[in-house]
């Protein structure tokens, strides 16, 4: 029989380069109970980096410490300074310097987020538009992909009064979603089988449309200390199984295990102030590995920091846990790769075709999908959306445009319940 293994799941949330403000930071600190008298200075920051400042009370010095601490600031502000980092972190020598048990390369899965158009503000300076990081990242690192690396989607759903920094729980009160994974489709001929949801945050209704499309959602952010989730948090995970590996949710709490088709995964921060990728975790997984023949260890980071730092310090704590466990292999895969061998599924790719007479689409898929119906992504004009089908049985949906002759494209995409994708684009003008 082979080893049992952990199967380990780097996942970059890619957002592109991101800037604060001293002021910025120093109203980020005052949240946390900072004086507004105190001003904004580079050595006033050094000193609350050191727990050095004077006059404020030692919880609070030491509560600062944690949160502003030099690399966690450490923002890369430009693409120049993201570029010159990822180039040496996808190359082949540190990949093989970084490898797992069995000598195969490092390898990560980007989860890859496009900041909204239409933000009231952008205190941030974030890269802005559909396809914008997406397009970077293609061009530059994942044309060749010669390590096969996973390309996912990452997502922060915009808030209803247009601030680029304030969450938004409920998805049903805006389609930016479902615009932007249209034009993906439409304009890029690109799909994806893996989500991740931007602060950890998701809700039932969240919940219930990713059940239509997408079969792995690695989202889940366990903890055992609940005072991490107060009631009302916008990432609440309160209840969520200690397992490093695939469980259904349920339908009426996405946080508890239950009856759903699709697969959530537990992940980790790789490097952040709230937590730092520990033995205890890394332990877990292998232990759960040797009892049930093999886990999914998963943690994230972004690519606005020094990923390189967060690398070595993970790299590091998992040899040194792996040393406790020589009966145990440890292999770097991407989410996808990670999904199908956790639950022995075959990658088997569907198959869709599309025949369009008058204004009535009908679509057929040799192969199973996952969920109901495939994505239906539209263009009207220069508008983007998503519309159902009806479903006529035998893998078979149909669709009757409403006005075909404004219809400038449409396109099919669907996954197979192991997390292979096909698409089919048509473009009428």
């Amino acid at each position: 029989m082979s080893k049992p293994v952990v199967y380990v799941v780097h996942a970059v949330d890619v957002e592109g380069p991101m800037t604060e403000t001293s002021e910025a930071t120093f109203e980020r600190m005052q949240a946390y109970g900072l004086p507004k008298t105190i001003p904004a200075t580079e050595r006033n920051l050094r000193l609350i980096q050191q727990g050095k400042f004077e006059g404020i009370d030692k919880g609070l010095a030491g509560k600062l410490k944690i949160v502003f601490n030099p690399h966690s600031l450490g923002y890369l502000t430009c693409w120049k300074e993201i570029d010159d980092i990822l180039s040496e972190c996808t190359s082949e020598a540190f990949r093989t310097k970084y490898c797992s048990s069995d000598g195969s390369p490092y390898t990560f899965s980007w989860f890859v987020y496009d900041h909204h158009e239409g933000f009231t503000d952008n205190p941030r300076f974030h890269e802005v538009g559909t396809h914008k990081i997406f397009d970077h990242y293609m061009d530059l690192f994942l044309k060749k992909n010669e390590f096969n690396d996973g390309v996912y989607w990452h997502y922060h759903h915009p808030s209803i009064n247009g601030h680029a920094l304030e969450a938004n729980t409920c998805w049903t009160n805006s389609t930016t979603h479902e615009e932007i994974i249209a034009r993906r489709i439409i304009e890029r001929k690109w799909y994806f089988s893996c989500f991740r949801a931007g602060l950890h945050l998701e809700r039932n209704d969240v919940s219930r449309w990713l059940e239509m499309f997408f079969p792995f959602d690695f989202s889940a952010r366990y903890t055992e200390d609940d005072s991490v989730y107060p009631p009302g948090s916008d990432f609440d995970w309160r209840g969520c199984p200690n397992k490093w590996g695939a469980w259904h949710p349920d339908w009426s709490d996405y946080r508890k295990q239950g009856g759903m088709r699709r697969w959530l995964f537990r992940c980790t921060d790789l490097w952040t102030y709230l937590n730092i990728l520990t033995e205890e975790e890394v332990s877990e997984a292998f232990e759960q590995a040797l009892q049930n023949g093999d886990s999914v260890l998963t943690y994230y980071n972004h690519d606005y920091r020094d990923i390189r730092y967060e690398i070595r310090g993970g790299y590091e704590v998992i040899r040194k846990v792996a040393e406790r466990y020589p009966d145990v292999e440890w292999k770097f895969v991407t989410a996808v790769e990670a999904a199908q061998s956790h639950l022995g599924f075959q990658p088997d790719k569907p198959k869709l075709t599309c025949e369009l007479n008058g204004d009535l689409l009908h679509v057929r898929c040799k192969g199973k999908i996952f969920g109901p119906q495939p994505f239906l992504a539209i263009q009207e004009r220069n508008c983007f959306f998503r519309d159902n089908f009806t479903d006529e049985g035998n893998n078979t949906w149909a669709y009757r445009f409403r006005n075909l002759n404004d219809v400038a494209a449409f396109g099919v995409a669907a996954n197979s319940p192991s997390g292979m994708y096909d698409i089919c684009v048509r473009k009428l003008r």
